[in-house]
């Protein structure tokens, strides 16, 4: 039977999908007579008679793994194992196993594998018995046709089950509700194109059956179908690599969670991410960084980083043959004598609090560089991208000689442009896209811890699978206006799913696109667009970026429409007092894996109405929050789930499981509409200009009861406080605690039956209160 897919091309930037066709009758189910058993601590390795193998693993109570081998291939590590990619060294908890009659019983504590070795179908079901995951036509069926690089090509057909629904497939830029449709698994920059686009591809899906399922396999074009073939079956097709399965059941936390035991986790974040990074195409030289950035504190908008672009070191000139296509001009990673006195500008910045961000991609480095290195095998040529070797220590070593003279210099973080577009192969038989960027970025990483700056995390455009740990990534070159925003949305809910916790898009877009009718700077600036995907999105973005293109002027608050100016001012100030909730969060990611952004369906992942939901999502826990899309409107329609609700600025309360009409004004922050969960929580700290990683001085807790309400707040590292309103007569019983080294001063304010409930005291460092709120 012939299937066609929907491929990328192996090309630089975001092209359109290509048909290809797949002929399923050249995939065969394997003989799998049994030869002998090898249990150990772990699991169950069953061996054939053809030489392949089943290897069955217990890896947590909710998870479970299946790996077929190739016939003949000695049982090693898979290939993202080898390249420390994700973790499988964990402690080995009970399992039991069964084989009789050729059918394979293998379950833990949640999760039962059947694998009939008589027809190679296989399923995995609850310990209730309900069915989770069922094959097809064969189960794992493999091609004798070589494989792309190494490994095996494998197909799998699946039942899909009750009706189900799917999301997942990495951080794309592209609706979040995955059912009916296909996913290439192929690092691409998005924005460009209107489609299913962006660099962190990942071979990981949820479904609303009650399961996740984790395809450990790196490969460029791994594809998922999702009942777009057929309405009543998914499928999976890799053109090699390994045959790896991890299948998590549970709610969609505790699959978020066992699914980041394995890829890993944001490592411990720096407070500064979250807040406000400005970032310009158009930065030419480090006097007008340093002008600009001088401004933006003289007239009081909050800011943490300066993001230079190619400029620092391909001058002046950069911009105009990157805006020609003529190229990147590059002087290695050396600043640019047009640039002017880098280093000058990065103390002048510091004094300032203020970090510098340099941009690096895959053409930095100028032929006289080039030519003999690649000669040498230190760096490697892909068509026309030059990169770093890091996938060999020899490589790396040489690639420190050009990263460490500015760790010295003091840049505070990198931006890995061009991460997702290197194809090749990163090792012999292992191919490159999908895998340079968690490569590069960590090679960066451990550069930067090495020379004393820790938990580095490159702002990044691709990797895949394991780049949870050294990536933040962002959308890519979006284009302008508002009738794009609600892909920023769909991107950043869908990259929290995957595994990234902190990741952003540029606010208010990168470039005009297709639109012709109109200048750059006319569809940028337009009010909406500032007031909207600009301004107010900044409240909820985990990392606000402003960015934009060549022919476009940088979105500083003073170029943008007089009439956003002050609402711009009013949202970044809302959003620094607002960071102990975000930070709180991105804490919590770095431990857990979940994610700050998490769409309706998070936490009722079996209630089917929730998936058609994709411009509303919850900020943690507690919260939700529903942006106005659409140019012009002044009111929108919140669908508000199950429970009660409080209106964050107005604080009316609603019943929930109904669709509300609030008012969205355009030109105040209150134009966001912004919910509280009843019996949950937020936190605020004062006002600032910027972020230090020490607790704020003081703190502002709002809880929302009926009878009662609590908040966890992680505030650092081995700084977690909980506060709790408990009613008591006519008032609130409130309890606060101050875990970090210093007194600190406490507002609770408990809003509860129309009513604003307070009270205001001290807390010595490392204690507890208890006091009445009236």
């Amino acid at each position: 039977m012939k299937k066609t897919l929907k491929i990328h091309p192996d090309a630089l930037y975001d092209s359109e999908y290509e048909e290809a066709f797949l002929e399923t009758d050249e995939f065969k189910s394997p003989d799998l007579q049994l030869k002998g058993e090898y249990k150990h601590e772990k699991g169950v390795i069953v061996i054939t008679t053809s030489g392949r193998e089943i290897v069955l693993e217990n890896c947590f109570e909710n998870t479970l793994r299946l790996r077929i081998t190739k016939p003949g291939e000695c049982l090693g590590k898979t290939v993202t194992e080898r390249l420390g990619l994700i973790r499988t060294d964990f402690k080995a908890f009970p399992y039991s196993y069964e084989l009789k009659d050729g059918v394979i019983t293998f379950s833990n504590a949640r999760l039962t594998l059947v694998f009939d070795m008589n027809t190679n179908e296989f399923s995995f079901k609850t310990a209730e018995g309900k069915t989770l995951i069922k094959t097809k036509n064969g189960g794992a069926r493999f091609s004798e046709a070589p494989a792309d690089y190494s490994g095996i090509r494998s197909y799998t057909e699946f039942e899909r089950l009750g009706g189900e629904r799917y999301s997942g497939f990495g951080a794309r830029i592209y609706k979040v509700d995955r059912t009916g449709e296909s996913a290439d698994i192929f690092a691409e920059k998005g924005g460009a194109k209107v489609g299913d686009y962006g660099g962190f591809p990942m071979p990981y899906f949820i479904s609303s059956a009650g399961y996740g399922l984790f395809f450990n396999n790196p490969w460029p074009h791994v594809y998922f179908d999702m009942a777009k073939t057929n309405p009543n079956e998914w499928f999976f097709t890799a053109p090699g690599g390994d045959y790896d399965l991890f299948v998590f059941c549970g709610n969609t936390s505790e699959i978020t969670k066992s699914f980041a035991k394995i890829v890993g986790t944001n490592q411990f974040p720096k407070k500064w991410l979250m807040g406000y990074w400005c970032s310009s195409l158009s930065f030419e030289r480090a006097q007008g960084a340093i002008d600009d950035m001088g401004r933006m504190r003289r007239e009081g908008y909050p800011c943490e980083a300066i993001v230079i672009d190619g400029p620092w070191r391909g001058g002046v000139n950069f911009i105009r043959d990157y805006a020609s296509g003529w190229g990147y001009p590059s002087d290695d990673y050396n600043w640019h004598p047009d640039f002017g006195d880098g280093v000058g500008m990065i103390k002048k910045l510091e004094k300032e609090n203020i970090k510098t961000v340099l941009h690096i991609n895959s053409c930095a480095f100028k032929p006289a560089t080039a030519v003999p290195a690649i000669a040498q095998g230190l760096l490697r040529q892909v068509k026309t991208e030059t990169v770093p070797d890091v996938a060999t220590e020899r490589g790396i070593e040489y690639y420190k000689t050009f990263l460490v003279p500015r760790i010295k210099d003091g840049v505070t973080q990198w931006w890995t442009d061009h991460s997702d577009r290197v194809s090749g192969e990163i090792l012999p038989g292992i191919p490159s896209r999908n895998l340079f960027g968690p490569l590069w970025n960590r090679a960066i990483s451990d550069i930067m811890a090495e020379n004393g700056v820790k938990n580095h995390m490159s702002l990044s455009r691709g990797g895949g699978i394991g780049s949870q740990r050294y990536a933040l990534p962002w959308a890519g070159d979006t284009q302008f206006g508002i009738h794009r925003f609600k892909e920023d949305i769909w991107y950043i809910i869908n990259a929290g799913m995957a595994g990234f916790t902190l990741c952003g898009y540029d606010l208010g877009g990168f470039m005009r696109g297709s639109v012709t009718d109109l200048t750059p700077d006319e569809m940028q600036f337009d009010v909406d667009n500032i007031a909207r995907r600009v301004c107010q999105s900044m409240i909820f973005c985990p990392m606000p970026r402003m960015h934009n293109g060549e022919n476009s002027s940088a979105k500083w608050p003073w170029n943008c429409p007089e009439e956003t100016r002050e609402l711009y001012r009013d949202c970044l100030s809302f959003r620094y007092r607002f960071i102990p909730t975000v930070y709180s969060y991105a804490i919590h990611g770095s431990k857990t894996g979940e994610p700050i952004i998490r769409p309706l369906f998070y936490d009722h992942m079996e209630q089917e109405k929730l998936y058609e939901i994709d411009d509303e999502f919850y900020l943690g826990e507690h919260l939700l929050v529903a942006p106005v899309t659409e140019a012009g409107a002044l009111k929108r329609e919140v669908y508000l789930p199950e429970g009660t609700w409080v209106n964050l600025w107005t604080k009316q309360r609603f019943d929930g499981d109904q669709t509300i009409v609030c008012d969205a004004p355009k030109f105040k922050k209150e134009g966001l509409p912004m919910f509280v969960k009843v019996g949950g929580g937020v936190a605020y700290q004062p006002d600032c200009q910027s972020l230090y990683d020490r607790v704020p001085e003081a703190l502002r807790v709002e809880l929302y009861a009926d009878l009662s309400a609590s908040l966890v707040l992680n505030e650092g590292e081995g700084i977690t406080n909980a506060f709790s309103a408990k009613k008591v007569g006519d008032g609130f019983e409130v309890i606060a605690e101050n875990s970090s080294g210093v007194d600190r001063a406490y507002t609770i304010a408990v809003y509860a039956n129309g009513k604003e409930f307070s009270a205001a005291f001290t807390i010595r460092a490392g204690e507890t209160k208890t006091a009445k709120a009236e």
